[in-house]
């Protein structure tokens, strides 16, 4: 839809759906499934470990810690296929759900690539990866980390840190995806992330029509995207997320929740990768868990996704599949001791 100088234009889904009712289905979505303890994985690889190792073995590891979310990446209908496999067979009692992220940069994205390129690319993406899941999933991550592929500048909080030349790619990918998903299934929430620690301008630039023009404001007209729950990543190397960037003295929880105004999914979290040792991220899991835990309702955090399940720096599992970091035993022990 075309929009007038300094107009909002809503995405396809903005237009078809209210605030209100995007609430609402949220809030139903949520009912009667368990959302704040998750991990990351990549369950639906063809190859490593996640390919070799079983479903049901993945499955049982997440119990174990008391998982209910496992975050899963999915860039073709192939791969949604297998995810849709596991739901409708091992997962499907399991006790546990799948949140689909849809990758696109696996999908081919090019963020030199013009509005209207990047738009069809993550349409075809939203729908080829949903069509399979439609019924099977409530929750779909519409991206993962794509402000990373941007050239920009300073730290990303101000709408001159991003370059315009790439903004309509990356803006268009997020709407195609989000439509996407929507045109296959309505009911589906889609979340939208950045993963650059202080790049919630980004998002708010999504939300509010805003294209960067060198300015520290930006300019207005362009369409608004709309999305059911944000999502943010926050790992140890960026400090504490209450009191964030270069004075420490920024609450990038309260700008999300003051900025759109829908819950928060932190579907990215964990130590610093081999910067840690094995102790200090094990200490970092139990710090970690206790402030999002004790945060939660205040800032309506509703999922904690680490990452994470198995992985050489990051997992709570080495990369054979079966030895366990210390940090596996602290969030074991998080879990039992503070249910949600």
């Amino acid at each position: 839809m075309a929009a007038g100088a300094g107009s909002v234009a809503l995405s396809t889904y903005g237009e078809a759906a209210s605030a209100a009712t995007s609430v609402d289905a949220t809030a139903k979505a949520a009912t009667g499934q368990k959302l704040f303890y998750g991990m990351n994985g990549h369950i639906a690889w063809n190859e490593g470990i996640y390919s070799t190792l079983s479903a049901a073995v993945q499955l049982a590891q997440l119990r174990d810690l008391g998982c209910t979310m496992y975050r899963a990446d999915t860039a073709s209908d192939g791969m949604s296929e297998t995810l849709a496999r596991l739901l409708t067979g091992v997962f499907k009692a399991g006790g546990v759900s799948i949140l689909p992220v849809l990758n696109a940069q696996s999908a081919g994205w090019d963020y030199t690539s013009s509005e209207s390129t990047a738009y069809s690319l993550g349409y075809k993406l939203g729908v080829d990866c949903t069509r399979p899941l439609k019924g099977l999933v409530n929750y779909i991550e519409c991206g993962n980390e794509l402000d990373v592929q941007l050239k920009m500048h300073g730290d990303g909080s101000s709408s001159a840190d991003w370059n315009p030349a790439c903004w309509g790619s990356f803006r268009g990918v997020i709407r195609g995806m989000i439509d996407g998903v929507k045109a296959v299934d309505p009911s589906i929430q889609v979340g939208v992330n950045v993963g650059i620690p202080m790049a919630y301008r980004a998002l708010q630039m999504l939300w509010n029509g805003i294209s960067p023009n060198g300015t520290e404001n930006g300019a207005g007209g362009a369409s608004a995207l709309r999305w059911d729950f944000t999502t943010y990543h926050w790992y140890k190397s960026s400090y504490d997320i209450q009191r964030a960037g270069r004075t420490a003295s920024i609450d990038v929880l309260q700008i999300l929740k003051d900025s759109f105004g829908v819950p928060i999914w932190l579907t990215e979290w964990g130590w610093s990768g081999s910067k840690d040792s094995p102790e200090s991220a094990a200490e970092y899991v139990t710090s970690a868990l206790t402030q999002y835990k004790s945060i939660k309702d205040k800032y309506d955090i509703q999922c904690i996704m680490m990452y994470c399940i198995i992985d050489d720096k990051y997992g709570l599992i080495r990369p054979d599949g079966v030895s366990r970091n210390p940090a596996y035993s602290a969030f074991k022990r998080f879990v039992e001791a503070n249910p949600v």
